[in-house]
């Protein structure tokens, strides 16, 4: 133990180190950076956790030095006070900031020598006094998290603040600092190599790649789980990592490089575990070779400032010049590659058929092990938790680090669980639920694992990719948001009739304000006024739910098996959409008031241009199939005809009120004619017998392409939905004669 305390004090400038803490503002210093390096690496080496060795050293050292006369720490208030701020109080804060975004990794993957250090410069730039732990924690944590990548924010007149949340926003974990080098740790020989090559490229290959050494400040890894799921994903070489556009210097260049934590390790794999024949020197050039190469085609993408591109720049002109520069890059490299090593290369890209094969191979199959398992898991976890095995889907989930598949499951598992209580009778346990599944939707959404509800409005359901519109696509994560917050008003909704008919007049209370409120929040987002995304209205579902939870109470009050055909007439005016149709006889089917429900069902049959037949889950051709089968298994129940008559009388009713619906409908598109120009041509004679022919030969009759006419709407998309509705309606008739 004396001789590595005495390692750690020949190793260890300590009084440099602590020096800067005594007396620093928190300007950014190289070589305090460096030596809280130092200081990492030789705890390290001693064994166990140097974060927490650092936590019991640093209050050590500071004393010896006060209590060994060293002038200038005869005060050491506030050295005392940022270490034992930054390694108390900030670090686990903002473990707890991020408890959803970084869960998937450990304190040593996280808290790095240079985040550390990142960590003392922004306590030390909050101020005194110390004893304010709450303000300086506050500050520090604001100050740390400085990065969100490429987040398309919509500018709203409703959301004029127009920036991602709190907790979206991470600090980078740096592996390179201007001033201190690249950190050690197991990135330290990969990186120290990769920023070789770079130096060493041609300058004017680094130019046309927009990446000048001389502005890399800093060098990081993106610490969130890479979600392969998410539409970023789409940006080319967005899985390589970009220039942070909101790290930036006075003339607007960027300063700091991001790569993705994934390619990092995919790198690294194949260095750890070469075959016998296979040189791990030679392989870790080849992997340094290929990060500096994915460094730079990531640099052609996001442009090394604001004005890098401009909106007329696309991705498809983006790409072409890049792979162009790309292909120089290896090539040079494999060039310069003498000797043996010199030789496999330029065999191993002969065969492969690019340079450096081997070792951009194994990226892309890295890469893509890892999509297919994430895609695996993800569905086997959300399909456990829909089935109602709560266990099992967080099994499945914990397998991927990907935030929002294991907060998707989660929400998933307490729908299920909730639907599942409620039919049980258990409706309180179902309702405490609720809340818990909300404040999951939230959470996910605050941290970015799902889709912002405001860029639903703004980018009408979609994601922009570039600054060119065209370079946008569809958000499937926007489909996912409304599915869960969909469910979540359906399982109010059912828990409140399911109260309402219990005669639970608290619970449904209850239930009613939680609704609303839940309603309250999600409407702000106007998500509704946007015709490609499917339609999900708070305030429509909560209005639907009480007018059906109201009469479900007044049923109960009077009496089930009093409350005939003539109650649920006079109810008939609150039951305006599928869904207000759909509780009610949900409800009648459970209590196995088949009369009624057959009633309600022929009802809605009949106003089926006001309330369509169906609205996702909530679905006539469902709840009529579901209606014959339980007539037909059951025995009649007391007080009801025998069920050969309500069958026949089933049949009756739905000829009767389908309407049209009942016939096979027939195509109706109309012939488009042609409307001749009357009006005599003055220049019409010079022009007979004059053939034209089409020197662009583009398909377009004009002199330029706006000259075409404007493409006439296909009549049978519109014919298409008509057809598909009535075919619909008798293929439901079909299956309810063969029950």
């Amino acid at each position: 133990m004396a001789e590595s305390a005495g390692n750690l004090e020949t190793e260890v400038p300590w009084q440099a180190l602590l020096g800067y803490l005594n007396f620093s503002e928190g300007r950014p210093d190289g070589r305090f950076q460096a030596h809280l390096d130092a200081a990492f690496q030789a705890l390290a080496r001693q064994g166990g956790d140097p974060l927490a060795a650092l936590v019991v050293t640093l209050p050590l050292q500071l004393t010896a030095l006060r209590d060994g006369g060293v002038s200038a720490f005869r005060q050491v208030a506030q050295a005392e006070a940022v270490v034992a701020v930054t390694l108390q109080q900030l670090l686990p804060a903002y473990r707890r900031h991020h408890a959803d975004l970084l869960a998937h990794l450990d304190d040593r993957e996280l808290f790095t020598p240079f985040f550390v250090a990142r960590a003392f410069e922004a306590v030390l730039l909050q101020g005194g006094p110390w004893t304010e732990g709450k303000r300086i924690v506050g500050g520090a944590l604001r100050r740390l998290n400085d990065y969100v990548g490429h987040r398309p924010i919509a500018i709203l007149e409703t959301r004029p603040r127009g920036e991602p949340y709190d907790h979206e926003r991470v600090r980078p974990v740096p592996l390179y600092l201007r001033g201190a080098g690249v950190a050690g740790g197991r990135y330290h020989a990969l990186v120290t190599r990769a920023l070789e090559v770079l130096a060493a490229a041609d300058p004017n290959l680094r130019q046309e790649a927009q990446f000048d050494l001389k502005l890399l400040d800093e060098l990081a890894f993106d610490p969130r789980a890479y979600d392969h799921g998410h539409p970023a994903n789409r940006r080319p070489n967005y899985v390589f990592g970009e220039w942070d556009p909101h790290h930036m210097d006075g003339q607007g260049r960027y300063r700091r490089f991001v790569v993705r934590h994934l390619v990092l390790e995919a790198l690294l794999d194949r260095v750890a575990t070469p075959r016998d024949d296979q040189d791990p020197e030679e392989l870790l050039h080849e992997a340094a070779s290929v990060l500096a190469g994915i460094v730079l085609m990531a640099s052609g993408i996001s442009g090394s400032s604001a004005t890098a591109h401009d909106s007329t720049v696309t991705l498809k002109t983006l790409v072409e010049r890049i792979a162009r520069y790309r292909d120089a890059f290896y090539d040079r490299l494999i060039r310069s590659t003498t000797g043996p090593h010199g030789e496999r290369l330029r065999g191993e890209a002969t065969a492969t058929r690019q340079p450096f094969g081997g070792a951009r191979q194994h990226l892309n199959q890295y890469i893509a092990q890892q999509r297919a398992a994430q895609q695996q898991e993800r569905h086997l976890a959300l399909m456990f938790a829909e089935m109602g095995y709560p266990e099992a889907s967080r099994e499945h989930a914990a397998k991927i680090p990907t935030t929002s598949v294991r907060l998707l499951s989660e929400i998933l598992i307490r729908v299920t669980q909730g639907q599942l209580l409620g039919e049980r009778g258990d409706r309180a346990t179902a309702a405490a639920l609720l809340p818990e599944a909300e404040d999951l939707i939230k959470r996910g959404i605050h941290c970015g694992a799902f889709a912002d509800p405001w860029n639903i409005l703004g980018f009408q359901g979609l994601f922009p990719l570039f600054q060119a519109r065209e370079d946008s696509i569809h958000d499937p994560r926007i489909d996912e948001l409304l599915d869960a917050v969909e469910r979540l008003f359906d399982l109010y909704a059912h828990l409140m009739g399911e109260a309402a008919g219990a005669g639970e007049a608290d619970l449904g209370r209850q239930l009613a304000d939680g609704m609303r409120q839940l309603a309250g929040w999600w409407d702000q987002f106007a998500s509704v006024t946007v015709s490609d995304v499917r339609r999900v209205h708070g305030g429509e579902a909560t209005d639907a739910a009480e007018h059906v939870a109201a009469a479900l109470a007044r049923w109960h009050e009077q009496g089930e098996a009093t409350s005939g055909l003539a109650f649920w007439r006079q109810h008939l005016k609150a039951f305006t959409n599928p869904k207000a149709f759909a509780l009610v006889v949900d409800a009648l089917l459970r209590k196995q008031d088949f009369r009624a429900s057959m009633a309600l069902l022929m009802n809605w049959l009949g106003h089926a241009e006001q309330a369509p037949l169906e609205d996702g889950d909530f679905s006539f051709h469902a709840l009529a199939l579901r209606w014959m089968a339980a007539v037909t298994a059951a025995n009649a129940p007391a007080g009801q005809e025998p069920a050969p008559l309500l069958v026949e009388k089933f049949f009756d009713h739905l000829e009767a009120n389908a309407d049209e619906n009942w016939d096979v409908p027939t195509l109706e598109v109309a012939d488009a004619q042609e409307e001749d120009d009357d009006e005599e041509n003055p220049y019409g004679a010079a022009y007979e017998d004059v053939t034209y022919e089409d020197s662009t030969d583009d398909g377009g009759q004009g002199a330029v392409i706006d000259d075409a006419p404007p493409m006439k709407e296909f009549a049978l998309e519109e014919e298409a939905k008509r057809l598909e509705k009535r075919l619909r309606f008798l293929s439901t008739v079909a299956r309810l004669w063969e029950i």
